[in-house]
C-alpha cells in the first residue's frame, strides 16, 4: 500500500514537472543534456558493483561470520542442557533439574539478547559502511548532473521504462572505481 501510495505521488511529481516545463516561458530546458533534462541511475548497483561497495560487503560478511559463530556456540550449549533435561530429568534429584532448568532459561535469555544485540551492531555497521558510499556516489551523480544539465536524476528501481542514453549507472561505478 505504501509503495503504491509512493509510485503515485512520484508519478503525480513528474507529472506537475512535465506540465511545468512545458507552460514554462523560460528557455528549452529539455534541449540540455542528449535531449533529455531527466538521468537515472542504480544506486543499488552502485553501491554492489563499487571497489568501496565489494570491500564494505566483505567487512560485514566477516562481521557477521564472528557473530555467528558465538551465537551458534550459545545455540549448541542451549541444546545440549535442553537435551540433558529430556533424558536425564526423570532420573535427576529436583534440586539438579531446577539448576539444569534454571540454566536453560537463562542460556536462552542471554541467546535472545545477544541475537537482538547483533542484530543492532550489523545495523549500524551497514549504515556506516554505506553511508560513505551513498554520499560519494550521489556526490559524483550531482557533479554529473550539473555537467550534463540535467534537472531530474531519479533512482532505477522507481522507473518503469527509460532509454538507455540517460541511464548514468556506468559512468558513476566508473568516477567511483577511480577514484
Amino acid at each position: 500500500m505504501k509503495r503504491l501510495i509512493f509510485n503515485l505521488s512520484l508519478a503525480a511529481i513528474l507529472t506537475l514537472f512535465a506540465v511545468a516545463l512545458t507552460y514554462s516561458n523560460s528557455k528549452n530546458v529539455w534541449a540540455a543534456g542528449a535531449g533529455s533534462s531527466i538521468a537515472v541511475v542504480n544506486m543499488q548497483n552502485i553501491i554492489s558493483m563499487s571497489n568501496q561497495g565489494k570491500k564494505a560487503n566483505a567487512e560485514l560478511k566477516a562481521l557477521y561470520s564472528t557473530y555467528t559463530a558465538k551465537l551458534l556456540t550459545m545455540r549448541k550449549k542451549i541444546a545440549a542442557i535442553q537435551n540433558d533435561l529430556k533424558q536425564n530429568g526423570s532420573i535427576m534429584s529436583a534440586s539438579e533439574k531446577a539448576r539444569k532448568t534454571k540454566e536453560f532459561e537463562t542460556d536462552i535469555s542471554k541467546f535472545s539478547a545477544e541475537e537482538k544485540h547483533v542484530q543492532g551492531v550489523m545495523a549500524e555497521k551497514r549504515y556506516t559502511l554505506l553511508r560513505g558510499i551513498v554520499d560519494k556516489a550521489t556526490a559524483i551523480v550531482t557533479a554529473i548532473a550539473k555537467k550534463n544539465g540535467y534537472l531530474l536524476v531519479i533512482d532505477r528501481p522507481s522507473v518503469v521504462y527509460r532509454a538507455q542514453e540517460i541511464d548514468i549507472t556506468n559512468e558513476v561505478l566508473k568516477q567511483m572505481n577511480s577514484k
